[in-house]
């Protein structure tokens, strides 16, 4: 499989050119969850990876201690 380069992911717009999705991590409790990008995109709009992280709230405790991470799989159907 050849991976195509890509420069720095740096908003929503690009992990979607990327075809990456994304852990949000909560640095308070450890909570995890892996989200495509789209879906953000289609609810948060278009914005920078380091404004979402502001924006957004654990599920599981409640506080907005956010960390996002590439995942390096990509999403299913990727060529």
């Amino acid at each position: 499989m050849v991976r195509q380069r890509f420069g720095p992911v740096e908003s929503l717009s690009d992990a979607i050119a990327a075809r990456r999705l994304l852990w949000i991590l909560c640095k308070a409790c450890g909570h995890a969850e892996r989200y495509d990008p789209r879906h953000l995109m289609a609810l948060q709009g278009a914005m920078t990876l380091k404004a979402l992280q502001l924006r957004l709230c654990c599920r599981r405790c409640g506080k907005r201690r956010a960390a996002i991470v590439l995942n390096d799989e990509g999403w299913p159907g990727r060529d």
